[in-house]
């Protein structure tokens, strides 16, 4: 199974922040578009309340000269007439008219310029679009229409819309700027790992290289002279030699399963057979620090589809853990047990524990528990990490219990057959 990491998905990264940068774009056009719609259709209604306010202090200022009137806002100086006479009504009409819409339309905040032209309802001036037109007379016989035309009433829409248009690209330039330089930072990481991981691969294969050499020699020295088996320090430097290339070799084979360069041989496996072997062989070492390994088996051993070095590995390493990381001489328990669909595998120790906030990145590569003199056990770190990739490509999973200085519970769930 090839296991897709998360540098591996940044063209598709990519690609959904271009999509939802376009449907922003396109939501924030849509919204502009409406709110035009909406601002002009708000002006209309206010130009067609300031005429109507106008025509009618209009007609009781004529009816009543001296009558007082309620609102008075100013003048606005913006008022064009078509011509210097309008015809139909006095000079004096005209100018009261004048006075009349020219307050009113600075009462409702109009301050555009506009022109003003009065016609018969069935004969409008060819010279002007009227942008509002409203009946001034009560004569349904040849009724007389007051039309105001603004020379520029798209300048109003757009002072309007001015601090929308403006903050919309402003926050669209925004996230779009924000979003690339992740997207470059991302990329650029990719790079700066792709070549740490191809130095710490080609590291580790040049490595392998001496170590191989270093058993070779002495493999040769114990032939050629019968008395070096038993020379202390030709037994360290085999030892050391020994744990060198293992933990290499793991390193290898991570690396190998994540960038899915290897695929597992599945086989029917008795798990109980596995892991009678694994046993045996780590009983050894837990002999030589003062501990001891017991285990539980079930009367008839369960059979899972998996790949036998792979699990021994996953089963080696929660042993070697549990017996690195413990002050007192280690106390390991193993139990296995099977249900209608999975086999449980559980590892429980006397160690030091694993803290709350710790067992969130256990399982990350690199990643170890950093309590007391813990820094002393050997490793890389990228053992737990080995162990919860083979347990996804085996479709299970693994977890953990423990509490500080109350040891750990690990436990393995894979799919029986």
């Amino acid at each position: 199974m090839k296991k897709l990491s998360h540098f591996k998905q940044v063209p598709y990264l990519f690609g959904i922040v271009c999509l939802a940068l376009f449907a922003l774009m396109a939501f924030q056009i849509h919204w502009l578009t409406t709110s035009k719609e909406l601002i002009e259709e708000q002006f209309d209604q206010k130009v067609n309340l300031a005429m109507g306010s106008a025509l009618s202090d209009f007609y009781r200022l004529k009816d009543e000269p001296g009558l007082p009137l309620e609102k008075q806002c100013g003048a606005t100086n913006y008022v064009n007439y078509l011509s210097t006479q309008i015809p139909f009504i006095s000079v004096a009409d005209q100018d009261l008219l004048e006075e009349r819409l020219s307050t009113y339309m600075a009462c409702y905040g109009i301050d555009e310029k506009y022109r003003v032209g009065i016609f018969a309802a069935n004969q409008r001036n060819l010279d002007l679009t009227y942008c509002s037109a409203i009946n001034m007379s009560n004569s349904c016989k040849d009724p007389m229409m007051l039309g105001i035309s603004f020379i520029s009433r798209e300048a109003y829409t757009y002072s309007k819309m001015g601090p929308m248009i403006l903050s919309s690209i402003l926050i669209f330039l925004l996230l779009a700027s924000v979003s690339f330089m992740v997207l470059w930072s991302l990329v650029k990481q990719k790079r700066i790992t792709e070549n740490n991981i191809d130095f710490f691969n080609n590291t580790a294969h040049e490595l392998k290289t001496p170590l191989t050499n270093i058993s070779l020699a002495l493999k040769l020295l114990k032939r050629k002279h019968r008395g070096f088996e038993d020379n202390k320090y030709a037994q360290i430097i085999q030892a050391e030699n020994s744990k060198l290339a293992y933990q290499i070799e793991r390193v290898l084979s991570l690396a190998r399963l994540e960038n899915g360069e290897y695929s597992l041989k599945k086989e029917v496996l008795n798990l109980g057979s596995l892991l009678t072997e694994v046993v045996e062989e780590m009983s050894l070492i837990a002999e030589e620090r003062g501990g001891k390994i017991e285990w539980e088996m079930p009367e008839e051993s369960p059979q899972i589809m998996g790949d036998y070095y792979h699990l021994s590995n996953v089963c080696r390493n929660l042993i070697d853990n549990a017996l690195k990381y413990s002050k007192d001489p280690p106390r390991l328990k193993i139990s296995l047990a099977e249900d209608d669909k999975h086999v449980r595998l559980l590892f429980k120790d006397n160690g030091i524990g694993i803290s709350q906030k710790d067992q969130d990145h256990i399982f990350e590569k690199f990643q170890r528990v950093n309590t007391g003199n813990v820094r002393e056990a050997k490793g890389f770190g990228i053992g737990l990490s080995y162990v919860k990739t083979i347990m996804e490509m085996h479709k299970g999973f693994v977890k953990v219990e423990s509490e500080l200085h109350k040891g750990s519970l690990f436990q393995l769930l894979i799919p029986s057959l």
